[in-house]
């Protein structure tokens, strides 16, 4: 089995006292583990979620600060971001953690219901609403010294054969919310986390010459995440926990990991992209790095530029 990249200990080890940590999802899965490594040195945690119960009582639990935030809907990351900018004056860390994965086929459940203005809503939710939370945000991260903007992406925005996804991921401006195409859960997924390392290579770009730092990252695939929620029950429960280490499944820890790295290093590189060992499609990427160079031929600078020009004019940005 390849070898999992871990953070330095010594980082682990480090007083956050006074960091603001904003972490989207950050209450269950990887995020949740993320998020109690960081209060455990002193960080003050603030998670934002769609489930309001849930995130009320885990945010008790473990010392956190609760925002109820749905990436789907503009009003809500509108007044998700007033409400955050009213209590914190400076955000050091942002980690885009939160996701939707592969739900059923759209309008099959109340996951895959489009959003009101018509999107896919995997684009919608893992791509659109965090670009829109990150602009929303943009100058009260710039004006904190030494902050990073950390887009949590998949193996997926390559391709990963043996977790079922088989065509390469790619992003169709033409139809990107697949009212033409056959729609394909796994590959919409692909599309969306293609979309963000590109998005965050353009920001990066952007942002040079300022205190901000942007990176992507592939996080590894944890075995007990919630992200595998519409996977069949008996592939979810029984098959993943039986063979998934096979399959390239690791810990919560473990997958936690480049989460922390990126987080906490001083040595993260603007616009580089981190990774966890992966399925990738593409067998050289399989070991990760830190950071490592992503290959796909579809991570072109022309459709970068197409995918941020389409990005800003979608949401009136």
């Amino acid at each position: 089995m390849t070898k999992i990249i871990k953070c330095p200990k010594e980082l682990l080890k480090n007083d956050l006292y006074r960091k603001n940590i904003l972490i989207t999802g950050g209450y269950s899965g990887i995020g949740l583990f993320t998020s109690k490594q960081l209060i455990s040195q002193n960080a003050s945690v603030i998670i934002a979620g769609k489930n309001k119960k849930k995130g009320n009582k885990i945010s008790k639990e473990i010392g956190s600060d609760f925002f109820e935030l749905d990436l789907s809907n503009r009003d809500s990351i509108e007044n998700f971001s007033n409400e955050f900018k009213k209590k914190y004056k400076k955000l050091d860390v942002l980690i885009c953690n939160a996701a939707l994965m592969a739900p059923p086929a759209l309008g099959k459940s109340q996951s895959s219901v489009r959003t009101k203005e018509g999107r896919e809503i995997q684009m919608a939710t893992n791509y659109l609403g965090h670009v829109l939370l990150i602009h929303l945000l943009e100058n009260i991260i710039k004006l904190t010294p030494n902050s990073r903007i950390i887009n949590v992406s998949s193996c997926a925005a390559d391709s990963m054969p043996s977790g079922g996804q088989k065509n390469q991921a790619d992003i169709d401006l033409s139809d990107p919310y697949w009212n033409k195409r056959k729609y394909i859960p796994i590959d919409a997924y692909g599309q969306s986390k293609l979309a963000q390392i590109l998005y965050s290579n353009e920001l990066a770009k952007r942002l040079e010459g300022t205190d901000t730092k942007v990176v992507s990252i592939h996080p590894g695939w944890g075995s007990a995440t919630n992200l595998d929620r519409y996977y069949p029950f008996i592939l979810r429960k029984i098959l993943i926990p039986i063979i998934g280490r096979f399959l390239g499944a690791i810990t919560i820890e473990q997958a936690s990991q480049i989460h922390l790295y990126c987080a906490l290093s001083p040595d993260i590189e603007n616009g580089k992209f981190y990774s966890q060992i992966g399925i990738y499609g593409n067998k050289n990427m399989q070991k990760g790095g830190l950071p490592m160079e992503f290959k796909s031929p579809n991570a072109t600078l022309e459709k970068q530029s197409a995918l941020w020009s389409w990005t800003m004019k979608e949401l009136n940005l």
